[in-house]
């Protein structure tokens, strides 16, 4: 286990999974591991459909979610992100958004220093988690 240096930022992602295709972290970590041959899943959290969160990598352990901050961020997953077009949309339940809620809070106390932000603010090529993290934090004051 190769361990974080710094906490600066909570990373936020998404699957990019459709929603109705029932996907859990253990599928997730089961890509990363057998597709990408890593030693376990990129995350450190995931939050699935119902709301289920699902621990990923050992919280003081470096990830594999955002290339060129994994040692200084721990990334969270929102299973789903792809509508039935397969671009990028916001199709997150109830459930998740209330989970996320709670678990940014608790890592907020943790590491109050750390910055929330969305995959895209590191590439803007991408859109994941496909919702605008600085809108939604705004939108919890």
């Amino acid at each position: 286990m190769t361990p974080r240096t710094d906490t600066n930022y909570l990373i936020i992602h998404c699957s990019d999974t459709y929603a109705d295709q029932g996907v859990t972290a253990d599928d997730i970590r089961r890509w990363h591991i057998g597709d990408n041959g890593w030693s376990d899943i990129g995350y450190h959290w995931v939050i699935e459909r119902d709301g289920k969160i699902k621990h990923g990598r050992h919280s003081q352990a470096q990830g594999a979610h955002v290339l060129g901050h994994n040692h200084e961020s721990i990334g969270i997953c929102l299973i789903g992100g792809k509508g039935a077009d397969g671009g990028p949309v916001d199709n997150f339940t109830a459930q998740q958004w209330l989970i996320l809620e709670m678990l940014i809070e608790v890592l907020q106390l943790r590491y109050p220093q750390a910055e929330v932000v969305g995959h895209y603010y590191f590439n803007p090529y991408k859109t994941c988690p496909n919702f605008v993290v600085e809108q939604w934090l705004d939108s919890l004051s």
